[in-house]
C-alpha cells in the first residue's frame, strides 16, 4: 500500500505534492429497483474518466496524509463512493465532505443525501464508503460530473481496548530503522492490584500479504525482555499507567500499513494461589508512520482533496431484472486445468475475464478484492496465492444486486523454503482429525406481539426459516442440533439457552439469530430484544443484550456467533472493520476461540423486510468455497446493504465473553 509518488525530505522545493492516480476502468451503469419493490426509480449511466489525489502537507511531514483509490460505482439505486485515507498518524480522525460540479469545477454543491463514512469523526484506512441518492439531491443528472472529497483533520482518538480491568491504548507504531518496527501503547489499570504479564511472540502484526511478524523485544513499564521467548510481567497498582513498548525485526522496508496488530496478555492476580485471566486484543489497519508521534494530541497536516471525473446519466424508467451476469474467465484458460485443479510455480495468479448484463457490471471481486471491471465488464487481477491449494472465487455483481460466482481450485508448487502446507489445508486436517466439530444454531423469530402497543411484524419468522433451511442443506448444520422458535416468551429463550450451556462443549460452534422487534435507550445505551410476551409499558419481559452477552460468556464453545436484525448495545460490541478475503492462515481462526457479532446496524426500527438477511441468506447460498470465515461472509454483503438503507452494518468482538482473536468458520457440505 504505497503510493506511486514518494517524497524526499531533503529536496522539498515546494509546499505541496500532487499525487496523481489513473482509473482505468469505465462504468456503464444502467438498471433500476429490484422486482419485488415495483416500482419507478432511476437508470445511471457512470463513466469514471480519471482520478487525481492532491495531498497538501507541512514540509516537515514525511508522509503526507493524502486520498486513494477513489472510485464511484452504481448500486441499485444509489451511488457508492469509495475511498482509502492514507499516511495518516495512529488515531488520527477526519472531517469528509463529498462535493459534485456539472460545470467542470466553475461552481461546487455539496452532496447532502449521504450516509456511511462521511462527515465528522471518519478513521483513516481502506475500504471507507459513502452512498449518495442522487435523485433526492438533484432531481437528474446528464453529463459530465466532477466529484470531490475534500479531509480535514480533527479530533485524536487513539485506538483502544480493553482486558479485564485494563485499558491499552495504541499511541504509534512506526519506524526504528528500515527494517524495525515499533509498537507503543499506554497500559492503565482501572481495577484491583494485578501483574500484567505480556509473552512477546504474543504481539504480532500482520501485513495485507498476510506476512506476520512476532515482536523480537518488549518492555512493559520498567520491565524489558529482550527476546522473543521472554515475558515481561508488571505489578501494577489501582490506577496506575505504565508504557509498553513492542519491536518488530526484519520489517520489509516498503511496510507502511498493516493489517492488524494482535495482541495477547495475561492478568495474574497472586496471593495464596494464582488467579489467571488471559486476554487478547486486536487493532486493524493502522499505518506505519516514520517516526513517532511527539504529541498524540497533534493534528499532524492540513487538509487534503481527491477529484474524480465522471459520467452520469439519471432519468426514471421501470426495467426488471433479476437475472444474474454472465462470468466468462479467460485467464487462466480452461485448458490449463487438469482434473479441475491448475497446477502453478509462481505466487501470483493473473486472473482475467469478461462479465456481462444487460443493467450493467456494479463489480468484480477475486477473492474479494475488487477487480476493476471496464465499461465492457473486462477485468484483471493479479491475486497472491499460498504454498500449496488455494480457492479462487470470482464473484460479478451488476446494478441491480444480482450475482454469481465462480471457483478456481489452484494449487501452488512453491520453491523449497516457502511454506508447503496451505491454511485450508491445515484447516482440513484440524476438523477432520479425532471428533469432528458440531455446528449448533439457535434462530428465533418472532412477529407476533399480543400487546397492543408492539406493532407485528411479517417477515421474521420467514427469515428465521430460510436461515434454518440454507444451515442444514449447504453447511455441517445437522437438523438435530438446529433448534428454530417461532414467537417464544422470554422464559422459552432463557430456557433454551440454559440447555446450551450444558450441551455444547468446547470443541463445537454456535450459531444465534434473531430477528424481531428491538430497542435501544439512548439514555441508558442499554439494548434490548423485544419476545413475543413483551409489552410496550414494562421491560420486566425484554431481552437484555447483556443478558445474552452473559450466555454468550457462560456457553464454552470454540466459537460462538450471533447474528441480530435487532440492536444490539454498542457498549458491549467491539465494532471492527472487516477484510474482505480469507487469509493464508485460516486454521489459526479456527484454533483460536471467538466470540463475534454481526448486526444490520438497526437501533429501533425494525423493516418487514430485511435487506440484511436477504443478502446473509443469499451470500450463503451462492458461496463456492469450502470454508468462509465469518468476517468475510460479513464483508462481501455490507456494502450491498448499505446502498439499500440509511443504517451500516457492523461487525466485531463481543466485549467480555472470551474472544482470542479466531472467528467463526461456515464449513460447506461436500457437494
Amino acid at each position: 500500500m504505497t503510493s506511486d509518488a514518494k517524497l524526499n525530505p531533503l529536496s522539498m522545493d515546494h509546499f505541496y505534492k500532487v499525487f496523481a492516480f489513473t482509473v482505468t476502468p469505465a462504468f456503464s451503469l444502467t438498471g433500476l429497483y429490484p422486482p419485488s419493490m415495483k416500482k419507478y426509480c432511476r437508470t445511471i449511466t457512470l463513466i469514471a474518466a480519471s482520478l487525481f489525489a492532491i495531498a497538501i502537507f507541512s514540509p516537515a511531514t514525511i508522509n503526507a496524509q493524502h486520498f486513494s483509490g477513489f472510485d464511484a460505482r452504481r448500486m441499485g439505486d444509489n451511488l457508492t463512493l469509495t475511498y482509502s485515507i492514507e499516511g495518516e498518524q495512529v488515531g488520527q480522525m477526519f472531517s469528509v465532505t463529498p462535493y459534485y460540479s456539472a460545470d467542470d469545477g466553475a461552481t461546487w454543491q455539496q452532496l447532502r443525501t449521504t450516509w456511511g463514512n462521511v462527515g465528522p469523526s471518519v478513521t483513516g484506512g481502506s475500504g471507507r464508503t459513502l452512498v449518495w441518492d442522487v435523485l433526492e439531491d438533484t432531481g437528474g443528472l446528464n453529463g459530465d460530473i466532477l466529484f470531490r472529497l475534500s479531509a480535514e483533520p480533527s479530533e485524536v482518538q487513539n485506538p483502544a481496548e480493553e482486558s479485564g480491568d485494563f485499558l491499552f491504548e495504541l499511541q504509534s507504531l512506526h519506524r526504528l530503522s528500515e527494517s524495525q518496527v515499533e509498537a507503543v501503547l499506554n497500559v492503565t489499570n482501572n481495577g484491583e492490584q494485578r501483574d500484567l504479564k505480556i509473552f512477546n511472540r504474543m504481539v504480532s502484526v500482520t501485513g495485507f500479504n498476510g506476512r506476520r511478524y512476532e515482536a523480537q523485544w518488549g518492555r512493559v513499564g520498567d520491565v524489558t525482555g529482550p527476546q522473543r521467548y521472554h515475558a515481561p510481567q508488571k505489578t501494577m497498582r489501582t490506577g496506575e499507567s505504565v508504557t509498553a513498548v513492542f519491536r518488530f525485526d526484519r520489517i520489509p522496508g516498503d511496510l507502511d500499513r498493516v493489517m492488524r496488530l494482535d495482541l495477547g496478555v495475561e492478568l495474574l492476580t497472586i496471593t495464596f494461589g494464582v488467579d489467571l485471566e488471559t486476554g487478547h486484543m486486536q487493532f486493524r489497519d493502522l499505518p506505519v508512520t516514520p517516526a513517532p508521534a511527539e504529541d498524540p494530541s497533534r493534528l499532524t497536516a492540513s487538509g487534503f482533496e481527491a477529484t474524480l471525473t465522471a459520467f452520469v446519466d439519471i432519468e426514471p424508467e421501470y426495467i426488471e431484472d433479476n437475472t444474474p451476469p454472465a462470468l466468462t474467465i479467460t485467464s487462466p484458460a480452461p485448458g490449463d486445468f487438469t482434473d479441475n485443479l491448475l497446477r502453478i510455480n509462481e505466487g501470483i495468479l493473473l486472473v482475467e475475464g469478461v462479465a456481462e448484463d444487460e443493467s450493467g457490471i456494479s463489480m468484480v471481486t477475486v477473492n474479494g478484492h475488487d477487480a476493476s471491471a471496464g465499461p465492457d465488464g473486462t477485468f484483471a487481477y493479479n491475486l497472491n496465492v499460498s504454498a500449496g491449494y488455494n480457492e479462487v472465487v470470482v464473484r460479478a455483481i451488476d446494478t441491480r444486486f444480482n450475482s454469481i460466482e465462480k471457483r478456481l481450485d489452484v494449487y501452488y508448487d512453491a520453491p523449497s523454503g516457502e511454506e508447503r502446507v496451505s491454511g485450508f489445508e491445515e484447516l482440513e486436517k484440524v476438523i477432520t482429525s479425532g471428533r469432528p466439530p458440531r455446528y449448533f444454531a439457535f434462530i428465533v423469530g418472532v412477529e407476533e406481539y399480543p400487546d397492543p402497543w408492539i406493532l407485528p411484524l411479517y417477515k421474521p419468522i420467514y427469515d428465521a426459516r430460510k436461515l434454518a433451511d440454507v444451515l442444514t442443506e449447504h453447511y455441517l448444520f445437522d437438523e438435530e442440533n438446529v433448534i428454530l422458535m417461532e414467537n417464544p416468551t422470554r422464559a422459552d429463550m432463557i430456557d433454551e439457552l440454559d440447555r446450551f450451556t450444558r450441551r455444547i462443549t468446547e470443541d463445537d460452534n454456535l450459531l444465534i439469530f434473531f430477528a424481531g422487534h428491538g430497542y435501544f435507550d439512548m439514555d441508558t445505551e442499554l439494548g434490548y430484544w423485544l419476545p413475543n410476551d413483551a409489552t410496550g409499558q414494562s421491560t420486566a419481559n425484554w431481552m437484555a443484550n447483556s443478558q445474552i452477552r452473559d450466555y454468550i460468556g457462560a456457553i464454552k464453545s470454540n466459537h460462538t456467533l450471533l447474528i441480530s436484525d435487532a440492536c444490539f448495545a454498542g457498549g458491549i460490541f467491539q465494532v471492527r472493520g472487516a477484510f474482505p478475503d480469507t487469509p493464508s492462515n485460516v486454521d489459526r481462526f479456527y484454533t483460536s476461540p471467538s466470540r463475534k457479532a454481526m448486526t444490520s446496524g438497526n437501533l429501533t426500527e425494525v423493516p418487514d423486510e430485511s435487506i440484511f438477511l436477504r443478502y446473509l441468506v443469499q451470500r450463503l447460498e451462492e458461496n463456492t468455497r469450502s470454508f468462509i470465515l465469518a468476517e468475510e461472509l460479513f464483508s462481501s454483503f455490507k456494502t450491498i446493504v448499505t446502498s439499500q438503507t440509511s443504517t451500516i452494518p457492523r461487525y466485531g468482538d463481543i466485549k467480555g465473553t472470551g474472544d482470542q482473536g479466531g472467528d467463526f468458520v461456515f464449513i460447506r457440505r461436500e457437494r
